[in-house]
């Protein structure tokens, strides 16, 4: 395990987040991960921190059990880095929707090599530097734009290895990974939320499709993340769900 630098625990040339499996042993649990033997019917959720991996993962619960409700579960349950141990994800029924972090080259190898399916998740950097920066603030951590911007967003302590180099390692064409854009998902989420369906291979109707955008909506969510979710801390994973527009199409 390499040294702590800063607050953080660092491994393979990029900082991670101080969860617990991490700081025990980085190097067992990566490796783990990425020997983690898949099923066939296993999906995988991939994105970096603050890009709306809750949001989406939420969506896909409903789309598997073709259902409008919420869970009392949350993603954190198969977490890959952050579950205390992950004899407690090869116990989880199938369908499994498991999620991390980790950039591309420590994601499970039975899954990469078998192409079974994966969601990839993309936000704007500049919305995500944002969010993490006010995410931080949960974890005691106290700082101004300015020392934030030098050290995490042209620095070198954004977790992961950094949203540009995580980035690259997902620049694949690949057919058995879908991209989902925030952007996207918020402007258009009864579209967005049917191609994620068709990619899943599951049949639903317009009306559980229009019932799971208006119940997984970011107000919605925010509210059910505090009065339904049973199995993890209220720390503020929602904040505002909005996003710069950078541009508007011509109609």
């Amino acid at each position: 395990m390499e040294e702590n630098r800063t607050r953080g625990v660092f491994f393979d040339g990029m900082k991670l987040p101080e969860m617990k499996p991490l700081k025990e042993n980085v190097e067992g649990r990566l490796h783990a991960i990425k020997n983690l033997e898949g099923r066939p019917h296993d999906v995988l959720i991939a994105a970096f921190p603050r890009s709306g991996t809750h949001w989406v993962w939420e969506i896909t619960v409903m789309l598997l059990k073709q259902q409008d409700e919420y869970t009392e579960k949350t993603k954190e349950t198969a977490f890959l880095e952050f579950v205390d141990n992950l004899i407690e994800v090869e116990k989880m029924p199938s369908p499994r929707i498991l999620n991390t972090h980790l950039p591309f080259r420590w994601l499970p190898s039975s899954h990469i090599e078998s192409k079974r399916k994966m969601i990839h998740v993309i936000r704007n950097p500049k919305d995500m530097f944002v969010s993490f920066f006010h995410f931080q603030k949960n974890f005691g951590v106290e700082h101004d734009w300015n020392t934030f911007f030098n050290n995490s967003v042209i620095g070198q302590d954004m977790p992961y290895g950094g949203w540009l180099e995580y980035e690259k390692g997902f620049n694949r064409d690949d057919e058995n990974i879908h991209v989902i854009y925030y952007e996207d998902l918020k402007l258009k989420a009864v579209e967005e939320i049917r191609l994620l369906a068709n990619f899943l291979e599951v049949k639903c109707t317009d009306t559980l499709i229009e019932n799971i955008a208006q119940k997984c909506g970011f107000d919605n969510l925010k509210k059910a993340h505090y009065t339904v979710k049973k199995t993890e801390s209220k720390v503020g994973h929602y904040r505002k769900g909005k996003f710069i527009v950078l541009y508007q199409k011509n109609v």
